[in-house]
């Protein structure tokens, strides 16, 4: 029975360790998968951010090669070399600068305000600030290349900016962008780029500060968090590794978090790295996932690092829930598969220690005693077999007192007659009851010969049939080994099976998320491609209006070549009065000539423009439509993975199932197979007794068949 039962609890056991092991993977997996997830979500906030900036500064640098700021620099510039001492001036309109109270403004900080590049500056961020809703630059101004202010959009703290760190790395540099900081002037968290001016031949010309609102960099991670699929949270981090933002707080701005970070090591070579930290705040067990600037092309990027980070009891929540329910499910299974092997055990040894028991009475003597057995299985037909025996040899042991009883009476009547005999008559009387009795001894020994072969030929029957039972059912263990190999091997494949499902199901999700991003670049190309191709046609636009004013000024020149040639004609006239106004006519004639060149030219070069201009929009038209193709062919292939990852889940869901009835049959195919080598045993043990009576039996009529071979003679 304790075998029996220790056979059925070590399959719950073995499952029991086996989910518990499971479970373990599975979080390690998770984690993996996590840690992969929140690297690839930091790093695209981060490349985003630098991006961001290095568009910001790539337009100011475009900005910077325009006519208006060239020439405003050089005239600045030239204005300064023709004093005794540029530095000097920059000095004095430097101290005058800062003397003046806050409310007022002298000339030259009007001129500074109110100049073209001035209002040109101006403008542009009034664009900006309209687009965006919030003021994208704080404020920007430029400075010769002496240091000195040359156009602002609002007014500066001092004049004189050559001494500044930025000014001497922009010039040194070209390009300067600052950590982040909190700007006085515009009342802003910012960041500085600064860039150098340089002219067509690259002479230094000057720099041009222009203070960016963090606003827009912050609204980035906003987006992700708002896109954000767990309870994860974003922090950057600046150069000092102070907190510029995180989500879900409101905490100021550049707030210390180095205790949170003691155990970061932020000078590695590393642009990727995931770390296990411990809030500072809740004492909560963080999965980090750590993203530094890498910058774009030749920006070296900001040297922030952005830190997405969710706690582990969030993250492993599922585990732990997977784990309790398959702990409450083993328990459960353990006890329900030992009760069951306990009654089977029971149903099956029971009844075989009640045979076992009257078997061995039977053996001992007591022919009276019956085995009492319900059912009809083998067990039973063996059994009511035992009975048939034990009746029969009773039947016959009684036959064999009867008859022995009967000559005893008669041996003791001849004895008594032979002794009382004493004349001849007697004597031959006694011989023919000698006779008589030897005839009714013979008959006896004759029935008890024919008793005793019917015993020998019933017991040789039913040790035949005990061996082929045995036979049968050591056959029957056989193969119901083979059935729980067969039945292990479904198990291992069916497990197999949920692991390949379930590596398919992960594969086709993350080619889930690659479709719906390819399907939001694919729109954001449309876009870029619909607005270039409205650029295009503007462009053209303005050249056909360029191309009526090349004509204006063609006709201009040709009534002014008229008008030189009726000067001339006039001149001639006027004789020696008039050469110098025929000198004048002359010139002037040449000069329309050059013009009516010069608009041909210029028309010329428009309609190669214009021709241009039309190709490009029939290759955008022609862009448009690919991209639009290309979209629908991606959200085509999007449903497509969509239906596939639901296929996917569905076969998983299959073969789990699969895999917990392969474990059920596998564990009822093991105590089946225990069943019947238990059986097998009392089998062999039958057939061992059975072959004993059968000996006895034999003995039997053995003695019968000598007993009338005495009775013969």
């Amino acid at each position: 029975v304790y075998k029996l039962l220790l056979a059925t609890i070590l399959p719950a056991a073995l499952i029991w360790l086996v989910g518990i092991y499971a479970t373990s993977v599975s979080q390690r997996s998770l984690r993996d998968a996590i840690e992969a997830t929140s690297a690839t979500r930091a790093r695209e906030v981060m490349d985003e951010i630098d991006w961001i900036v290095q568009t910001r500064a790539t337009t100011w640098q475009a900005y910077l090669r325009a006519e208006l700021v060239q020439r405003t620099l050089k005239l600045s510039n030239d204005e300064l070399e023709l004093s005794d001492d540029p530095s000097a001036v920059i000095a004095q309109r430097d101290q005058d600068w800062q003397s003046t109270p806050s409310g007022e403004q002298p000339e030259l900080m009007k001129e500074l305000v109110s100049n073209d590049l001035a209002r040109d500056l101006s403008g542009w961020l009034t664009q900006l600030e309209e687009a965006a809703g919030y003021p994208v630059f704080g404020e920007v101004f430029l400075t010769n290349r002496f240091g000195g202010n040359v156009a602002q959009t609002s007014r500066t703290s001092d004049y004189r900016q050559d001494d500044e760190e930025w000014w001497q790395l922009s010039k040194q540099n070209g390009v300067y962008i600052s950590d982040v900081e909190f700007d006085e002037s515009a009342q802003i968290y910012s960041v500085d780029i600064c860039i150098a001016a340089l002219d067509e031949d690259g002479n230094f010309l000057g720099v041009m500060k222009t203070v960016m609102n963090t606003r827009e960099l912050l609204a980035i991670m906003d987006k992700r968090d708002a896109e954000r699929l767990s309870a994860s949270r974003l922090i950057l981090f600046n150069r000092e590794q102070k907190v510029i933002h995180e989500s879900h707080t409101n905490a100021a701005p550049l707030s210390d978090r180095k205790s949170f970070l003691d155990e970061i090591d932020f000078s590695r070579d590393q642009t990727e790295w995931t770390s296990t930290l411990i809030d500072d705040t809740s004492g909560d067990e963080l999965l980090c996932a750590f993203a530094a600037s890498r910058g774009h092309g030749d920006f070296s990027g900001m040297g922030w690092v952005v830190m997405d980070a969710r706690k582990s009891s969030d993250a492993f929540a599922p585990i732990v829930r997977l784990r309790n329910q398959i702990v409450f499910i083993a328990i459960l299974s353990t006890v329900l598969v030992a009760l069951a092997g306990w009654l089977l055990a029971r149903s099956i040894t029971a009844p075989i220690r009640t045979l076992l028991d009257g078997t061995t009475r039977i053996g001992q003597g007591e022919l009276d005693h019956r085995i009492v057995v319900a059912g009809h299985d083998e067990i039973t037909k063996l059994g009511n077999a035992f009975n048939e025996m034990a009746a029969n040899l009773q039947k016959m042991i009684l036959d064999l007192t009867s008859k022995e009883e009967e000559l005893t009476e008669q041996y003791q009547l001849l004895a008594s007659q032979s002794e009382a005999l004493a004349s001849q008559e007697e004597i031959l009387s006694a011989q023919v009851e000698r006779d008589k009795l030897f005839d009714a001894v013979r008959d006896a020994v004759g029935r008890l010969n024919a008793a005793s072969e019917h015993i020998l030929s019933t017991t040789s029957k039913q040790a035949k049939g005990s061996s082929e039972q045995a036979v049968a059912v050591s056959q029957t263990a056989t193969t119901m080994d083979e059935v729980a190999q067969i039945a292990d091997q479904n198990s291992a494949r069916a497990n197999n099976m949920v692991v390949e499902a379930k590596q398919a199901e992960e594969a086709a999700q993350t080619g889930r998320e690659a479709m719906e991003t390819s399907i939001e670049s694919i729109a954001s190309v449309k876009t870029q491609a619909e607005t270039t191709a409205e650029s295009i046609l503007s462009l053209a636009e303005r050249a056909e209006k360029i191309g009526a004013i090349t004509a204006t000024v063609n006709d201009i020149a040709e009534q002014t070549n008229v008008l030189a040639l009726n000067a001339a004609v006039e001149a001639s006239r006027a004789g020696e009065h008039g050469r110098g106004f025929a000198v004048v006519a002359a010139e002037v004639k040449a000069l329309a000539q050059q013009s009516k060149d010069a608009t041909r030219e210029v028309r010329q070069i428009l309609t190669e423009i214009v021709e241009a201009t039309g190709s490009a929009v029939m290759s955008t038209e022609k862009e448009t439509k690919a991209v639009i193709e290309a979209g629908n062919v991606a959200v085509s292939t999007g449903g497509f993975v969509n239906r596939l990852l639901a296929t996917i889940s569905s076969s998983a869901r299959n073969a789990k199932q699969i895999s917990e009835a392969a474990k059920e049959q596998a564990t009822g195919v093991i105590q089946l197979n225990k069943a019947i080598k238990n059986i097998e045993t009392v089998a062999a043990e039958n057939a061992i007794a059975l072959q004993q009576i059968e000996q006895s039996a034999m003995d039997l009529n053995d003695l019968s068949t000598e007993l009338a071979k005495l009775t013969a003679n």
